[in-house]
């Protein structure tokens, strides 16, 4: 009869896996190392002894079909932060083997920090669909920075923001570039232009279809400066937010959170924000934010910002304190409460 829990930890990679798993006393009852396959991960598994097990890998392009491969097969999966596990990375011992037995190791201690997997393959593919346009997008932008820079490095220095990348407009330039070679390669860089372009707007089509399943897409749009794109970019991202324990949480994985330095009760460093978390999502807030304050209507973020800017004194301070409602989803609901709770200050 096995041990009552085994706690697995798990080293994947494309072509082996190296498995360690210890018993509840922390003593290693195995290692081993087997090629990558669905079918070798469920039968090595399968062949430990144990009323409960539990197995913890970390966060990688491979997490996610591990983690939905062995979901049914052990008590409990745990995809974990890679950068919160210093006794794996700082480690004088690197390796497959040292690293799977560390892992397993910080199971047992609950000393590992969960990242958060798709409840399910529909909301997989929709954060896919959202990373694929936004990764178009910084492509199409990139191309662009590049065939302005081409044009200024052989004359054109005065470049208009639009009309260079038109279809008229870019010709006018293309003949006064007096080498033919250099005129073909920023003609190379504009058909790849245009076909980035092309992907991009399919690639928006699917995105935004894919999240009219998803109704509080609809609800997030009415706050101020958030439109279709922004509002379907923070669904995908936070799926559900029943994920976060706390609003700090939340804020934190937008990027938003502040990073606090003390010790024996004194503050020993100047606070600033956290450089974890995500940062399209805090560029979301940031677009919202600015965009509402510079409406001609008034709206509940210009009312949220004047409040916090009265007190706090602050310009920079105001409109992060108004970038971290943007996220809660209710920028006029938590207004009354903020008057009665101290407001985050760095």
């Amino acid at each position: 009869m096995g041990s009552q829990t085994a706690y697995i930890g798990l080293d994947v990679h494309s072509e082996t896996c190296t498995m360690s798993w210890m018993d509840g006393d922390g003593v290693i009852q195995g290692t081993e190392s087997f090629e990558t396959s669905e079918q070798n991960l469920i039968e090595k598994v399968g062949e430990i002894e144990s009323q409960t097990k539990k197995i913890t890998l970390e966060e990688s392009p491979l997490a996610f079909w591990t983690a939905r491969t062995l979901t049914g097969e052990v008590d409990e999966v745990i995809v974990c932060d890679p950068r919160e596990n210093h006794l794996i990375s700082r480690s004088i011992r690197k390796g497959d083997e040292p690293d799977a037995q560390a892992l397993a190791r910080l199971l047992r201690m609950g000393e590992l920090k969960e990242v958060y997997q798709p409840e399910n393959d529909r909301r997989a593919l929709y954060k896919q669909a959202c990373s694929h346009y936004m990764d178009l997008r910084d492509r199409q932008r990139v191309l662009k920075q590049k065939i302005k820079s081409r044009l200024k490095r052989w004359g054109h220095l005065h470049i208009p923001g639009a009309k260079v990348f038109s279809q008229s407009g870019r010709e006018v330039y293309l003949d006064e570039l007096s080498h033919d070679r250099i005129r073909s390669q920023v003609e190379s860089q504009y058909r790849l232009l245009d076909q980035t372009h092309t992907e991009k707007k399919a690639a928006r089509r699917q995105f935004l279809e894919l999240g009219r399943q998803y109704p509080e897409t609809q609800e997030f749009q009415e706050i101020p400066g958030i439109g279709p794109i922004s509002a379907h970019t923070f669904d995908a991202y936070i799926q559900t937010p029943c994920r976060f324990a706390t609003k700090q949480k939340l804020w934190r994985y937008c990027k938003l959170g502040v990073r606090k330095h003390s010790s024996g009760g004194t503050q020993v460093r100047r606070e600033k924000l956290d450089p974890a978390g995500h940062g399209e999502l805090k560029a979301l807030s940031h677009r919202a934010v600015r965009e509402a304050l510079g409406g001609e209507d008034e709206n509940e973020v210009q009312a949220s910002y004047r409040a916090s800017l009265q007190r706090t004194g602050d310009e920079t301070h105001a409109r992060l304190n108004t970038q971290r409602k943007i996220p809660l989803g209710d920028v006029g609901a938590l207004e009354e409460r903020d008057r009665l709770q101290p407001e985050v200050i760095l």
